[in-house]
């Protein structure tokens, strides 16, 4: 259901479209990295550490090298100077900080050469003290992980906006909870893969799924001393990101250097147990939430106190968790929020980033807070929130200006919906004795980066064929999120043709133009306005000829439905095919090629953000703690949905991992060792496991969007997260301190929280 505002005239906009990539993908006609085969191509094999904190004695790789069918051998003198990260070397030199970590690399001719090379490596260690907790991390005489991290912290970083400790002191009440997010898996369809053709000295060519081939293009330029274009991106076809694509990482340069060795293309990829250790994603992360309230329900301020496992590189965790507190002024109007992130140290793989970020950990703590306060106070929690929430025209604790904001339309929407008033605080437990809960969470999130970087710009370019079929060209991935058929739709509303009629090229930095990439749920918002800039440019060059032949003005000119004609006389037309054709067969013989960019218009941040609310509705089996999510009320300010079907199917995608991640999702290790990595293991639920998701897609028309359009990308998962962990919540009768809330804790809460008094008042902490 899409829930419209004023609205302009569109044609394509709106309507209900299948991805264009669809056939090419079910038929297997679709390429992924893993289908490259280049000519005379090798196969590259890691060695990695069997050991989480060691000294490399010894290294011999005299057999490997002697071995017929090797190509190339490379330790870590080949690979020095070059860092997948501030502190991440791409090939370990000294000191192993973790199991997985990667000591040296083989080309051969076939797996097997390339395997049992591996095998005759001569490595011998002296192994070293470890931590692999956090709470093993700092003490006083923990063992330290980097002697350049003195108490194994890497970084600790505080963001305050406002006077906090004035807030709190002013407020009626402070609420305190503990909570804890568990290491997690990006779960990808298309597991890690590289292929690099490093054969000519003045050229890098890299096959990679990537969420951006413009950082990588610097990272590669700046790691082999190449200038910009002299390496060459190509992103096929991306089975997901997630977050975790976003930047090189030592297999990646390590394809690059064993292909300028053997001179021969390579390709390196990741085994299913190698996944999880070449997966870049959230750690076990730790947080306090203090909350300032008064007894009226209104929120003042936050304190979050965070300590992130950092693994044993760091990883960039504390310059990234800025936005995690932050986006909480984005939904609430507070007096003031201080996030503090403390990174530690483990002997663990380096984390960063999962699906949602942070920000679905941190989400699902503080809405099971706020339902905490709301009970406490005799308040219902969509009251609590609708007073609470922030408007359209309000202005951000860092100088954001909320332009268009439907935050409470969607709270509104889904109280409406999901029968709130009739089930809150209501619900019996069903006939065969599960417990049954109600939760709601709101959320926000940015479209956009700037700030990140100097410059948030797309370009895009558009090829009007003498037969009227269009070709977009654009620097963007498609990591299955449908970001292509998006560009189709904006192309063809402007050119006033069939989005069918459009193909999208993408994927090769050597023909198609820049753009920063998918992330930071930039794609619709940046891309898409560069798209539209550039099909109006070819449009202007189109009308021109047009209105020539029509013997009109430019102005009075209307493309729609495959035709030119004039606006106060529609008879009078011409087919959008035999103006493209005159164009090129006239006497200048103009072919056609419109070219657009974009970057946002704000000194700072970003230009747009999107919101939601959802309620979810759960089951809860007491006797075994087992969760069934029966179904999910989402309202979403999308600020205009362009593709209505790829909207919801976002939704049903983000909402799918919000379950997963707040029920289900775990790595799990012991001393620094995984003991589920694989897709046997890890558990995340089946497809029946779903529950009935009810769409409400609320048009807010953002004046910076594309056509009013904003995000869809991230912002859902989010939500979904605060509300699925406020319904478990809800159910139990009191908070539950830690995702993801696996049956045997669910039943462990259960079972405390029947034996304990009340807990609902601000003393009565949550507990680990």
């Amino acid at each position: 259901m899409v829930v419209k505002r004023a609205d302009i005239d569109l044609s394509v906009i709106g309507q209900r479209r299948p991805r264009l990539d669809g056939p090419e993908k079910v038929s297997g006609r679709a390429q992924f990295t893993a289908d490259i085969n280049l000519p005379g191509m090798l196969v590259g094999k890691i060695l990695r550490s069997r050991h989480k904190h060691a000294r490399i004695t010894k290294l011999d790789t005299s057999k490997a090298e002697a071995l017929p069918g090797v190509r190339a051998v490379i330790t870590a003198p080949d690979a020095k100077g070059i860092w997948a990260t501030q502190n991440e070397p791409a090939i370990c030199g000294e000191v192993t900080r973790y199991i997985g970590e990667e000591l040296a690399a083989v080309a051969a001719i076939d797996e097997a050469t390339a395997v049992r090379a591996l095998e005759l490596i001569d490595v011998e260690y002296e192994i070293l003290p470890s931590v692999t907790t956090i709470r093993e991390a700092l003490k006083p005489d923990a063992p330290q992980v980097d002697p350049g991290a003195p108490g194994n912290i890497v970084s600790d970083n505080t963001d305050t906006y406002g006077d906090v400790e004035d807030a709190f002191a002013k407020a009626d009440l402070v609420f305190e909870d503990k909570f804890v997010s568990r290491p997690t898996h990006n779960l990808f369809a298309e597991f890690h893969a590289c292929v690099a053709d490093f054969t000519r000295p003045d050229k890098l060519e890299i096959w990679t799924p990537t969420q951006s081939s413009y950082l990588f293009q610097h990272s590669f330029a700046r790691a082999f001393k190449l200038s910009v274009n002299q390496v060459r991106i190509v992103h096929l076809h991306t089975g997901g990101a997630f977050s975790g694509r976003g930047s090189v990482r030592p297999h990646h340069y390590i394809a690059a250097l064993l292909s300028r060795k053997a001179r021969r293309p390579v390709k390196v990829a990741a085994s299913g147990d190698e996944e999880f250790l070449v997966c870049r994603t959230l750690g076990d992360n730790q947080y306090v939430l203090r909350t300032a309230v008064d007894r009226d329900g209104r929120v003042r301020a936050i304190d979050v106190n965070a300590t992130l496992d950092g693994g044993g590189q760091g990883h960039a965790l504390g310059y990234f968790g800025w936005m995690v507190g932050l986006c909480m002024t984005w939904i609430m109007d507070l007096d003031a929020i201080r996030f503090r992130r403390q990174v530690v140290l483990t002997n663990q793989r380096p984390n960063y980033l999962g699906h949602g970020g942070m920000m679905i950990g941190t989400n699902a703590g503080l809405m099971q807070q706020l339902l905490r306060i709301a009970k406490y106070l005799g308040r219902d929690p969509i009251d609590m929130l609708l007073q609470n929430a922030i408007e359209e025209g309000h202005h951000g604790m860092s100088g954001e200006h909320f332009a268009s904001c439907g935050l409470k339309e969607c709270i509104e929407t889904v109280r409406d919906a999901s029968g709130w008033n009739d089930k809150y605080g209501k619900l019996t437990p069903t006939p065969d004795g599960k417990l049954r809960g109600i939760g709601v969470g709101i959320g926000s999130m940015a479209a956009g980066a700037r700030g990140a970087f100097k410059h948030d710009t797309s370009a895009a370019m558009v090829k009007v064929g003498e037969d009227g079929l269009v070709t977009v060209f654009t620097g963007i991935p498609d990591m299955g999120q449908g970001t292509h058929t998006t560009m189709a739709i904006i192309a063809a509303e402007v050119l006033g043709i069939k989005a069918t009629d459009i193909h999208v090229v993408a994927g090769d930095t050597d023909i198609t133009p820049v753009d920063v990439g998918a992330f930071a749920q930039r794609g619709t918002i940046m891309t898409g306005n560069a798209v539209k800039n550039a099909a109006q440019d070819a449009r202007d060059q189109l009308a021109t000829n047009a209105a020539a032949a029509l013997e009109v003005d430019v102005e009075q000119l209307v493309f729609r439905n495959g035709e030119i004609f004039v606006k106060d006389n529609p008879e009078q037309r011409l087919p959008f095919s035999k103006v493209s054709f005159g164009s090129l067969h006239s006497k200048e013989g103009r072919f056609v090629m419109g070219r657009g960019f974009y970057t946002t218009p704000v000194d700072y941040g970003t230009a747009a953000w999107s919101f939601g609310a959802q309620v979810a509705e759960v089951e809860v089996d007491p006797e075994t703690g087992d969760v069934d999510l029966v179904k999910v009320w989402v309202a979403h300010d999308c600020g205009r949905a362009i593709n209505p079907l790829a909207v919801e199917g976002q939704i049903d995608g983000q909402v799918f991992s919000a379950m997963s991640q707040v029920l289900f999702e775990e790595c799990v290790t012991d001393d620094g060792q995984y003991l589920n990595p694989s897709r046997l293991e890890y558990k995340m639920p089946r497809a029946y496991e779903m529950p009935e998701v009810e769409y409400f897609l609320i048009e807010t028309n953002d004046p910076y969007g594309p056509f009013g359009a904003k995000e869809v990308g991230e912002g859902p998962i989010v939500v979904a997260g605060g509300a699925i962990a406020a319904a478990v919540s809800d159910a139990l009768g009191g908070f539950l301190p830690e995702i993801p809330m696996t049956s045997y804790k669910v039943w462990r809460e259960c079972t405390r929280l029947s034996k304990s008094p009340d807990r609902s008042g601000p003393e009565a902490q949550s507990e680990l």
